[in-house]
């Protein structure tokens, strides 16, 4: 019996354009930084850092924590000093990059069906980003006013996407089973593979409405198909995973 659904963030719930949205991210923070900050290697140092982090595997950490030892490995830099600046940057500025983004068609009606089903929700955006950031991007998707059972952000997770433990700690964490949950979202290679790998169901979130099944999702289309779905209790291929 299906007990949670996760959601993934950005270009699911939210039209983010992530390499473009990205992109701003970046140089906004540079200049935010000030002149003494070349914006490039910047965003080599932290997604190398990220990298890092994902690759030596700190689970006694969360991922603020393992960020912060590899960031300052690579830079020589002091991490307080620079989480200092970050807090700023996330308070004054990253909320202005959101007049690029657009709300997702179905996304808030996806949520609330959900959660009108009893079921648990989750949004299993890749805790990357801390949660003040996430928060911001929830308010750009208009879900800001929704409770959810679990948001993933640096702080409070120790696993991060494509990482299949990622997926196993939200399930405990919501104290469900990986087999009793549906994950959704429009990316293979971070959303689907690695939640299958996990044990959960998938659903793979395509806008164009395509529906064509790609690397181990057992249903695909657009939040509309979810929610037609999740109405009848019925959803593709998966018909025998809804209370």
């Amino acid at each position: 019996m299906l007990k949670a659904i996760l959601f993934d963030l950005d270009d699911t719930l939210l039209r983010t354009g992530t390499d473009r949205f990205m992109e701003r991210y970046f140089a906004a923070l540079g200049r935010f930084l000030g002149p003494s900050v070349d914006p490039k290697q910047l965003q080599n140092q932290i997604v190398k850092a990220c990298a890092l982090m994902i690759e030596h595997d700190h689970p006694q950490l969360n991922n603020a924590e393992a960020f912060s030892i590899e960031f300052a490995r690579l830079t020589g830099s002091q991490a307080d000093a620079f989480w200092e600046r970050l807090w700023r940057f996330y308070s004054d500025e990253y909320p202005k990059l959101g007049e690029n983004v657009s709300v997702m068609p179905g996304g808030r009606e996806a949520v609330l069906e959900a959660k009108a089903m009893g079921l648990k929700v989750v949004v299993a955006t890749n805790p990357l980003f801390p949660l003040c950031a996430v928060a911001t991007r929830l308010s750009w998707a208009g879900l800001s006013d929704i409770s959810f059972d679990l948001v993933t952000g640096l702080e409070n997770m120790h696993y991060a996407k494509p990482q299949p433990q990622y997926y196993k700690e939200i399930a405990a964490m919501i104290d469900v089973r990986p087999s009793q949950c549906l994950m959704v979202g429009n990316d293979p290679a971070l959303d689907i593979a690695p939640a299958r790998a996990a044990g959960m169901h998938t659903f793979l979130v395509q806008p164009d409405g395509s529906g064509a099944l790609q690397q181990e999702a057992e249903a695909a289309g657009d939040l509309g198909d979810l929610i037609q779905g999740l109405r009848s209790r019925a959803l593709p291929g998966m018909s025998e995973l809804v209370p």
